[in-house]
């Protein structure tokens, strides 16, 4: 910003040959081939099956697991395997591309947010 003298700021001039961008929308390198566009958005949509359905399985398998032998060691394997599915599964969910500005879909920083729009460009998970 430049300063007038007066002790306000004044806004730099934009010249007609410089492009305007704005950064808070991304750009959109992967929008031409639409085939792509589904593939890769059926690919979010089943890492994100895979994580809640990960998530939907821990009750039943833990009374399973405690049915079959209700040991403090046998569900505490049990609850140990279940975490580190979650954590595969949230990993590999969480670093899926959105493929309308190539940004991880899910993540924003080290925010790992599951919301059905991207972060970045606001993508719905329903597009298609």
């Amino acid at each position: 910003m430049n300063s007038d003298g007066g002790g306000s700021p004044t806004r730099p001039a934009v010249s007609d040959d410089q492009p305007v961008t704005d950064p808070a929308v991304c750009s959109l390198p992967n929008q031409a081939d639409p085939v792509a566009f589904k593939q890769a958005m059926d690919l979010i949509r089943r890492r994100r099956k895979y994580f809640f359905a990960t998530i939907i399985l821990y009750m039943p398998l833990m009374w399973v697991a405690n049915r079959i032998s209700p040991t403090f060691r046998s569900m505490a394997i049990t609850f140990s395997v279940w975490v580190v599915v979650l954590f595969i599964t949230a990993l590999y969910s969480a670093l899926a591309r959105c493929p309308r500005c190539g940004h991880y879909f899910h993540m924003n920083g080290m925010s790992l947010l599951y919301l059905r729009r991207c972060l970045h460009c606001q993508n719905h998970i329903n597009a298609s």
